[in-house]
């Protein structure tokens, strides 16, 4: 859907859907998606410690990189699929995913830990969709105002330090 609308009416209508009540969102989302939804998401850390956070055009707070998937497709492909349209970047996924399960939202989301490929500057990614408005590298200590699936995944990152298993559900 994305290649056939033009760049500027597709932000718009993203921005349009994202000042709509959450629960019309959701309706919005149920009558054109599967009963499910589910999504691949990557937390992106760099040498210092920091990760990656992006800004939805649909959203007023910061979310992980990612999206969701495909009919058919696998989570690490998506989610690579994903980080390559929207940010122009390449990782390499690095431990087990975690998952996060919310059966109030009927979604299930693939949480893959990464790093950007060798020789990539982290400074120089750049937002390439209509989706995001920004995207900037945080401190997961202390990250801005988050929205969704990104809260999920900071308990769940509690969880997992302190030796608990990295399947979250809600």
């Amino acid at each position: 859907m994305k290649g056939s609308i033009p760049k500027g009416l597709y932000r718009l209508a993203l921005r349009a859907f994202g000042v709509l009540p959450r629960g019309a969102r959701r309706a919005i989302i149920r009558s054109i998606a599967p009963s499910w939804t589910a999504g691949a998401l990557a937390i992106i850390e760099r040498d210092d410690g920091r990760w990656l956070l992006v800004r939805p055009a649909y959203r007023k707070g910061w979310a992980l990189p990612g999206g969701l998937l495909n009919k058919g497709e696998h989570p690490e492909a998506g989610v690579r699929r994903e980080l390559r349209e929207e940010l122009g970047l390449n990782v390499i996924i690095t431990g087990k995913p975690w998952v996060i399960f919310d059966a109030g939202l009927r979604r299930i989301d693939v949480v893959f830990r990464s790093t950007p490929v060798p020789g990539f500057d982290p400074d120089s990614v750049k937002v390439n969709s209509a989706e995001l408005l920004d995207a900037k590298w945080v401190d997961p200590d202390n990250p801005p105002f988050l929205e969704g699936e990104a809260q999920d995944v900071l308990v769940l990152r509690r969880r997992v330090v302190e030796g608990g298993d990295s399947v979250l559900v809600i």
